[in-house]
């Protein structure tokens, strides 16, 4: 197969790229390993604030079918169920649908592969009943299960937030909210008076989830002693860290930035990684929210087809300009420090 340009990943930055080189014209591929697209976006019944201007605040699943419907209506050749699984010596990609193997030319490529959550290792913690928020989400969202009666859910961001609010709506009793740094991560006020009455313990953390065949009994380390629980559900929104191996397929520079998930690739101003044929969009780019993952993958694109030369350079430095500028506005704030000085240190990559 053959085409302009391929994008890894068919979460909303990937969605995002994929929509963005089709309205310039470009040829494009968008796949995915999943059968279902738009990552965890499609899963979202929370309202979603602080997005580009282009798109109207809304629920996380409404903005996943406006994107969805726009997929449909586009020339875009949508592969599911489909893994980017290595690089032939020619540059082309490697893909499989698990029954064989077949080659991708691509004249550039944007990889968007998302991040995945974080684990967090306790005594108890492999029992029937520990999930991470998202396996939580996932389980009422998609296929309308109630993961529990009684839990406790570890972390306090706004995500973790979200997802206790989703637990009480379908009937789940939250007895606790554990965090482990001395205040509450999450900074969006109304949120936390969202969740009202539920107890929020920092300065904490689990000692131990026991059970017979399922967790049954949490045991709390607080300030003050420690608490027993009796729950049969414990949720653990740990943070996420970015997908990198298509990254180290296509053989990209990494670094370390903290506040942007941990290792990532290096990439300059254009989202353009040490490889000149690779960009990368999303939180594979840096942990983020909805906002900002969704300007990434436009920015990847833009600067995709102005190497191709389906765009001018005129228009894509103003474009990547203006795009930057509302990145900055949305961005929160350390992010979008941590994004600028990697950038700024990027003139190690050898292109």
């Amino acid at each position: 197969m053959k085409t302009d340009v391929l994008v890894v990943g068919a979460g909303p930055a990937g969605i995002m790229a994929a929509l963005t080189a089709d309205r310039a014209g470009a040829d494009v591929i968008l796949i995915d390993e999943s059968v279902f697209l738009g990552g965890q976006l499609r899963n979202q019944t929370q309202y979603v604030s602080n997005l580009p201007k282009n798109i109207d605040s809304s629920l996380g699943i409404e903005i996943y079918n406006e994107l969805e419907n726009q997929l449909n209506n586009s020339n875009i050749t949508v592969l599911t169920n489909h893994t980017m699984v290595g690089s032939f010596k020619n540059g082309n990609i490697g893909v499989s649908n698990g029954e064989k193997v077949f080659e991708i030319q691509s004249k550039k490529n944007i990889l968007a592969p998302g991040a995945q959550e974080e684990a967090l290792i306790f005594p108890g913690w492999t029992l029937p009943g520990v999930m991470t928020a998202g396996a939580a989400q996932i389980l009422v969202n998609r296929e309308f299960v109630r993961p529990g009666n009684e839990a406790i859910m570890v972390g306090s961001n706004i995500f973790s937030l979200e997802v206790a609010l989703l637990l009480q709506q379908c009937g789940v009793s939250v007895k606790a909210i554990i965090e482990e740094q001395l205040n509450i991560q999450c900074k969006d006020t109304s949120k936390l008076g969202e969740i009202g009455n539920i107890p929020i313990f920092t300065s904490s953390r689990i000692k131990a989830a026991r059970g017979r065949g399922k967790v049954e009994q949490v045991i709390i380390e607080t300030p003050n002693g420690e608490n027993e629980l009796y729950v049969d559900l414990i949720c653990v929104a740990n943070g996420f860290r970015p997908i990198l191996e298509p990254f180290e397929i296509l053989n990209c520079e990494f670094t370390y930035k903290k506040g942007l998930g941990g290792w990532i690739p290096k990439y300059d101003n254009r989202f353009l990684t040490g490889n000149p044929n690779c960009y990368v969009a999303g939180n594979a780019a840096g942990i983020t929210e909805l906002g900002p993952i969704l300007l990434t993958g436009e920015i990847a694109a833009w600067n995709a087809l102005g190497e191709i030369g389906l765009v001018c350079s005129i228009e894509v430095d103003k474009k990547t300009k203006n795009l930057w500028d509302e990145l900055s506005r949305l961005e929160d704030e350390y992010v979008f420090k941590e994004r600028l000085n990697l950038i700024n240190n990027t003139s190690t990559i050898k292109y």
